[in-house]
């Protein structure tokens, strides 16, 4: 491995962390008011999240391509930009769940005598605060190299890279609840 390539990769790894946490930081909690009010600001930060994957995906594909996915630390770099791809796809489903719950709560707010249902309310605030972990977990990936990844042993295989998946998955305490219809 050359010099410039890891300063190539270092270089890559800080702008992913700076681009991740300003979009982290763009994602203040949804405001209650009027549809338009409400509905933008959460558009807003779904298109934001969208822009961090697709610079992901754009990233990934570039490196794939090149010289970079030949080396050992290159490989690393590209495991630990799909891994911050798949967090940041997970917070924009969860930014929808919240688009969602946003368009719910105004669809019943509307109707005379209507009580806003709580369950949209919920969606809201759980698709909210989900997708700020998402992206928490896309800084992680990006800041700390896999842990299953030992120096001088080479790169982590795609097992490993899943199992590491699975168990952030299973550490969060959150479980899948079934809406009613």
């Amino acid at each position: 491995m050359s010099l410039a390539e890891d300063a190539f990769i270092d270089a890559r790894l800080a702008y992913w962390q700076r681009h991740i946490t300003r979009t982290a930081a763009s994602l203040v909690p949804p405001q209650t008011g009027p549809a338009r009010a409400a509905l933008g600001p959460v558009l807003d930060q779904l298109v934001a999240v969208y822009n961090l994957a697709s610079g992901l995906v754009a990233d990934l594909r570039q490196s794939a391509d090149g010289s970079l996915a030949t080396s050992d630390a290159g490989r690393d770099y590209l495991a630990q930009l799909a891994a911050a791809l798949a967090h940041s796809n997970r917070a924009a489903t969860h930014l929808s769940t919240a688009v969602m719950g946003v368009a719910d709560i105004h669809r019943f707010a509307s109707r005379p005598g209507m009580a806003v249902p709580v369950d949209s309310q919920l969606s809201v605030t759980l698709g909210h605060a989900a997708a700020l972990r998402s992206l928490q977990r896309a800084l992680e990936a990006i800041t700390n190299p896999l842990a299953d990844a030992q120096p001088g042993l080479g790169p982590a295989s795609a097992s490993a890279v899943v199992e590491q998946h699975r168990r952030a998955a299973d550490s969060t305490g959150t479980h899948a609840v079934r809406r009613r219809p």
